[in-house]
């Protein structure tokens, strides 16, 4: 437990460094207080210039106290629908999304990172997908350009697919530390241009979502069961990538 003096108050505070993360988040847990999640690298002299800026936020929360402005309003349980206006996606994903056909080089979002496509053919004789720091398919040497393009494409929704799952309960795992109400599960599906839904009381998710930063997938998952932009306080941020991309990234 760390301790930040600011005047005649103190802000109590835990540190829990996650590795995959790329951005830092302030919460307030109703079980574990104040806790500030980090990725690996930042040191305590940052986290606390963090817990100066937002001090005054941390305080006004643990004191039971709301903001001056107007409380938004909770957003609906049914599905969070995709915003109007979008940027333009990556180039290259773009178009592969676009004629269905894949380049060496193309770029593909995971996690809210980019990364690389590579296009190996061997003697093989089943197409793979791995992924180490960059996709890299293997295809048939056989393989003709409209069966390297399907080939490809299948891999890489499968690929995804197979991650969906464990990055999903992820997620909730660090949403259910900073909600009590929290479901126990969610489940991935395809769900068009929808990023998630309720059925049932399970919470679903589109699988393309595993294309965000994982800190944008967790106010997905609690934008289904609590008012989200009052759970997180950084909820503009995570949000922001729902405006400026789309899930039809491949």
């Amino acid at each position: 437990m760390y301790t930040y003096q600011t005047g005649n108050q103190t802000i109590d505070y835990k540190i829990e460094v996650v590795p995959n993360r790329t951005d830092i988040t302030v919460q307030i847990c109703d079980k574990e207080g104040v806790k500030v999640i980090i990725p690996r690298g930042l040191n305590e002299n940052n986290v606390r210039s963090i817990i100066a800026r937002k001090a005054t936020w941390i305080l006004k929360q643990l004191n039971g106290s709301q903001p001056a402005e107007e409380k938004p309003a909770a957003p609906k349980k049914e599905a969070v629908k995709k915003e109007t206006a979008k940027k333009e996606a990556p180039k290259a994903a773009a178009s592969a999304a676009k004629t269905g056909s894949f380049e060496e080089g193309d770029k593909f979002p995971y996690l809210g990172r980019q990364y690389r496509l590579n296009i190996v053919r061997g003697d093989v004789a089943k197409a793979e997908m791995t992924f180490r720091a960059k996709f890299i398919a293997t295809v048939p040497q056989s393989w003709n350009e409209q069966q390297t393009n399907e080939g490809i494409g299948q891999l890489l929704t499968e690929w995804y697919q197979g991650r969906a799952g464990e990055k999903f309960q992820e997620a909730l795992k660090s949403v259910k530390k900073a909600a009590d109400n929290a479901p126990e599960s969610v489940k991935w599906d395809e769900l068009g241009e929808e990023y998630a839904t309720t059925q049932d009381n399970t919470i679903v998710l589109n699988w393309r979502l595993l294309t965000a930063p994982l800190a944008t997938i967790e106010y997905v998952i609690a934008s289904q069961f609590t008012n989200a932009d009052e759970l997180f306080e950084d909820a503009a941020e995570r949000k922001q990538w729902l405006s400026d991309n789309t899930l039809n990234a491949f």
